[in-house]
């Protein structure tokens, strides 16, 4: 019994994402995807309340807190600014620590990537085609 509460607990909490997230703008949905997905494949320790997380769990506290967040969340700037940088509970700065480095702000660390995806990072580039040469007439003499 309580295995099926938590699986339909599940159901509604992804259908509830779902429904939250169509709220916003599409491009803005993307940019928000891209950066919690570089945050889930980070090389990098996350620390939230003197607290230190690998990757994979603090991509899902973000997603949480943007689910939470609803329709307040606009843009990626308001998922930067207020869900992904600070703790509601204490207001502490969450911080990341990539291998071998120091700590830093994640908003510092967001914006960073988000430079990137504006670059061409997070667009899907197709190849330009090569063009077929035209084939040259064979001399008739």
């Amino acid at each position: 019994m309580r295995a099926r509460r938590a699986a339909w607990a599940s159901v509604l909490f992804a259908i509830c994402a779902a429904a939250s997230a169509a709220t916003r703008p599409a491009a803005e949905q993307k940019r928000i995807d891209w950066l919690i997905d570089k945050v889930r494949h980070a090389n990098a320790v996350f620390i939230r309340n003197d607290a230190e997380h690998p990757a994979g769990k603090a991509a899902s506290h973000l997603k949480f807190k943007l689910f939470m967040a609803g329709k307040r969340v606009q843009t990626v700037r308001d998922f930067i600014e207020g869900v992904a940088s600070h703790s509601e509970e204490t207001g502490r700065v969450y911080l990341i620590r990539e291998a071998g480095g120091k700590p830093q702000p994640m908003k510092d660390w967001l914006y960073a990537r988000l430079k990137e995806y504006d670059r061409g990072a997070g667009v899907a580039t197709t190849p330009t085609p090569t063009p077929t040469p035209t084939p040259m007439p064979t001399p008739t003499h």
